[in-house]
């Protein structure tokens, strides 16, 4: 580490002697850091975001950041409020809820708490995609965002909504990731998922440039990516880390195991997947104790997010209503059940009562150390994927399936399963879907047998592939004994 010294004419104890202070490279760069990202935030994002894109972004977030502090009662009186709403919008203009509400006798105006849309029945991927069009404002028809996903489910979906949804999205984002000590500005390493093949655009490219956000494809675990990526790393030597958590941690393992680490802490917000205690230990050597859980869904985006007390995840209520429920219903705090999502904003596409495909936990309904009035939840089960492993021994995330389904903005595929045998072969099951085309689904699979290295590489196409036995739920990743990397740090 290379030492600057800088002399002053007084001391702090003001008796005038002059003292040397000797400071350090790193601290000279987080000074120069700190300082842009304060120019950024004052200057250029509001001067882009309200002058000249118009968009509504940072009112909303300058809400979120006095909300969060409010006593439970008094924020969810405009919550409330709002879920009227988006329910009385949809019950007027979406054909789907105009049915739906009729035929349950719903009535929006008589919502007095979230637990009246218990009596709603749940919204699944199969009505989405059955009712897709009766669900689409027409109103909204064109002004929306359009998007795909394949969750952790293995049922591909496709999805729009509104632009006041995509504010509050982003606002929610900056706010969640602000508890890490994110912001705008800041030199931000992304260990993330390269959803497309394609180069950036130079719009994305200048934008990156702007925000200092640099990606690096993490499902990349080979030893020359790994190494690539540690320079780039140590070239920036960035203020905070944005990751997938299962590359992340694999590739702090690496920095460990060979003994790479000369960097001071370095906060990191995880992403994509569930953070086990393993997890957490490995990145908090290898990067410093500061490691962030955060929980979303490309449906809704950010759901919740780990503040600095570490004991949860605050979930996102200003803008979505999330319950935990079994057979309908509200489970308690400290019990499982499957993740209903509303999002309180998106009037182009309302998807009221959505069960995302998650499993989790709500933590105790008191009030977090850090003060914030958030409720939280204490875990999030069935975000893993398997990890396979190259004929080199390298892994390969099993979640580079989920991501390169998730970029199809059209139905390619309805369903899908990859299964690693005993020898390493990668067999991927596909049960074709509406708008399954030869030559996309060709692009998607020639990325696979880039990530998967030389490793033997064949396709199924099958009319549906079956639950796992045990669970009754499909398993997307399933990798035999032989090539599975042994996690016993499962809760």
């Amino acid at each position: 580490m290379v030492d600057l010294d800088l002399a002053l004419s007084s001391t702090p104890d003001g008796t005038g002697k002059s003292r040397e202070i000797r400071l350090t490279k790193s601290d000279a760069m987080r000074s120069v850091d700190r300082a842009y990202a304060a120019f950024f935030g004052a200057v250029l994002m509001p001067s882009w975001e309200r002058v000249i894109r118009r968009r509504d972004t940072l009112k909303y977030l300058d809400y979120l950041k006095v909300s969060q502090w409010l006593p439970r009662e008094v924020r969810s009186k405009r919550e409330l409020v709002e879920l009227r709403q988006l329910l009385s919008y949809a019950e007027a203009h979406i054909p789907y809820y105009r049915e739906l509400f009729r035929r349950e006798r719903f009535d929006p105006r008589g919502v007095a708490s979230r637990r009246d849309l218990e009596v709603l029945p749940l919204l699944t991927r199969q009505i989405v995609r059955e009712r897709y069009a009766d669900l689409v404002d027409p109103a909204h028809n064109g002004k929306t965002l359009k998007k795909g996903t394949s969750g952790s489910t293995g049922f591909p979906l496709k999805f729009e909504y509104s632009m006041t949804s995509e504010y509050w999205r982003q606002a929610v984002k900056l706010r969640g990731y602000g508890w890490a000590g994110y912001r705008p500005g800041l030199k931000t390493f992304y260990y993330w998922a390269a959803v497309s093949a394609a180069r950036p655009s130079l719009k994305i490219r200048a934008d990156r440039a702007f925000r200092r956000e640099t990606f690096v494809d993490s499902m990349k675990q080979d030893t020359a990516s790994r190494r690539a990526a540690l320079a780039l790393f140590r070239r920036i030597r960035p203020s905070l880390v944005v990751c997938y958590t299962q590359s992340c941690a694999q590739f702090a393992r690496w920095v460990l195991d060979e003994g790479l680490r000369d960097w001071d802490d370095v906060p990191v917000i995880c992403g994509a997947e569930a953070v086990l205690p393993g997890d957490r230990a490995m990145l908090a050597r290898a990067f410093g104790p500061a490691i962030f859980e955060t929980y979303g869904s490309r449906e809704t985006m950010l759901i919740a997010a780990e503040c600095e007390a570490h004991d949860g995840m605050h979930i996102q209520e200003e803008n979505l209503v999330v319950e935990v429920v079994r057979d309908r219903r509200a489970v308690p705090p400290g019990e499982p059940g499957d993740v209903v999502v509303t999002d309180l904003h998106n009037f182009g596409m309302p998807m009221i009562r959505y069960v995302n495909g998650d499993v989790a936990i709500l933590a105790a309904s008191v009030v977090c150390a850090c003060g914030r009035g958030l409720a939280r939840v204490a875990r999030v089960d069935g975000r893993r994927a398997d990890t396979l492993i190259d004929r080199d021994g390298n892994d390969v995330p099993g979640i580079v399936f989920h991501v390169l389904f998730s970029d199809a903005r059209k139905e390619i595929v309805r369903q899908f399963q990859a299964v690693q045998g005993e020898g390493g072969a990668v067999v991927l099951k596909v049960v074709r879907g509406r708008e399954f085309s030869e030559d996309a689904f060709a692009a998607i699979t020639r990325r696979f047998s880039g990530y998967l290295r030389g490793l033997p590489f064949s396709i199924e196409f099958h009319e549906t592939i079956a639950p796992h036995v045990r669970s009754g739920k499909i398993k997307t990743i399933i990798v035999e004994r032989s090539n599975r990397r042994e996690n016993t740090d499962r809760p």
